[in-house]
């Protein structure tokens, strides 16, 4: 017999090359959620929230904590460093957060010092080959590339297994040679199987009450018509498979990734909402075909302090790019889009949305591979600034007439209806479409 499917299930989207402002629009959503389940990625992406309690960059734990009635998981997909889970409950509940509301899936995999140790070798080695003039990856060196290769080639450990001390130190006993000939390779610290249990005990003293099998729970939340969060991180342009290559992530932040990293079916999902910035940025390598090197750019920046949550590093900053949106809206199935820091648009006096790109002698409408999208020259519409304060707006017909008719246009770009459009990093700063035929 088929399993019954009722499906009130959202996922969250990152539409660009992420810090599109998920974690902003999670916490906002999550007032009405019973569950938040992050579903892949690692603390290698900040999520940034301001409320009530302060102002956060949540590396790991879901942007649902703030809620004491929503349960929040990390999912299967993610990776997890333990030190960065304790460090974010002591923030947390330093600012009054009760964190008791949070749960590890067993099957998540473990982020050890020895990931940390060879994402950072990496890295160097790289930048060391490519030279001053080469295009650098732009790791955060937090072992999200090590940990997840080492997923996938049967390598891995996983949070489950602090549950049995005697499984793990033969798992340790089995990779710890493998691992020490890449840190020696590498003139690195290695590592002693004593050394790890001893962590491991720590990590084990701290949470081995949250880790636990989450997929009775979610099964028992989808089937029971609970109101359940899919929360990514990074957006569609990091996605392992449909981003710029190499200059990824691990991980797939997209929709499809969400069923396989949450455990929930996809006929389960009732909505996938995808989170676009009012302009572009990216942190790391690879192309950015809008990016800016002009006093526009510097204003996208400083205005809008595009510095990363994570790693502090400026973001490369451009103008709205609406080939990406189509492409994300297409890979994701949007039903319904939320924009971002439309208030930094404020100070403009002309904005420019890409349209297309030009390659040689043809303009083309879609997203290509790596090597020839770095070869595209943006097709740009010009519109007219509005110069208005919409920090205040709190509904559609509030935003100046001009900035309507730039989020009509993003709209028509991503083939998927406005729900939210945010003006600012307060929970209360955000325009509600409630009904999505207000964008007229």
């Amino acid at each position: 017999m088929a399993s019954r499917m009722t499906g009130n299930v959202t996922v969250v989207v990152g539409a660009q090359w992420g810090d599109e402002g998920k974690g902003r629009v999670v916490d906002y959503l999550a007032a009405r959620a019973d569950w938040v389940i992050r579903f892949q990625g690692g603390d290698n992406a900040g999520h940034t929230v301001v409320n009530d309690y302060g102002r956060f960059a949540l590396h790991l734990i879901p942007c649902g904590i703030f809620y004491p009635r929503v349960r929040n998981l990390l999912g299967a997909g993610t990776v997890v460093n333990l030190d960065t889970v304790s460090q974010e409950i002591s923030t947390l509940q330093a600012a009054g957060v009760d964190t008791g509301n949070l749960w590890i899936d067993s099957r998540a995999h473990l982020i050890w010092p020895y990931h940390c140790l060879l994402d950072g070798a990496e890295e160097d080695r790289r930048k060391r080959d490519a030279g001053e003039e080469g295009e650098q990856m732009g790791t955060t060196r937090r072992g999200i590339g090590p940990v997840y290769a080492d997923k996938h080639s049967y390598n891995g450990i996983r949070t489950g297994d602090l549950h049995h001390p005697d499984l793990l130190r033969q798992r340790l006993d089995l990779i710890l040679p493998l691992k020490n000939r890449q840190l020696a390779f590498y003139g690195l610290k290695e590592y002693t199987a004593d050394e790890l249990m001893d962590l491991a005990a720590t990590w084990r003293e701290r949470h081995l009450e949250r880790i636990v099998d989450t997929l009775p729970w979610v099964r028992d939340a989808v089937q029971g018509d609970q109101r359940v969060l899919l929360e990514g991180q990074l957006g569609v342009g990091r996605d392992v498979n449909w981003g710029i290559y190499p200059f990824t992530t691990a991980s797939s932040p997209t929709a499809g990734g969400a069923c396989i990293g949450a455990g929930i079916p996809p006929r389960a999902i009732s909505e996938v909402l995808g989170i676009v910035k009012a302009y572009s940025t990216s942190v790391g390598g690879g192309p950015l075909p809008t990016e800016l090197h002009d006093e526009y750019g510097i204003m996208l920046q400083e205005i809008g302090r595009e510095f990363g949550a994570t790693t502090g590093r400026v973001r490369r900053c451009g103008w709205f790019d609406g080939v990406a949106i189509g492409y994300a809206s297409y890979l994701n199935g949007f039903s319904g889009i939320a924009i971002t820091k439309l208030d930094v648009l404020d100070h403009f006096e002309e904005i420019k949305i890409c349209t297309g790109y030009r390659l040689g002698d043809q303009v083309i409408d879609y997203v290509p591979d790596t090597a020839t999208q770095a070869r595209v020259e943006p097709v740009y519409e010009t519109w007219p600034g509005w110069r208005t304060d919409t920090g205040h707006c709190r509904a559609w017909h509030d935003l100046p007439p001009r900035a309507r008719a730039y989020l009509r246009r993003i709209e028509e770009l991503a083939g998927a209806p406005i729900r939210f459009v945010s003006v600012g990093p307060e929970r209360s700063q955000m325009v509600v479409m409630d009904n999505p035929q207000e964008v007229s």
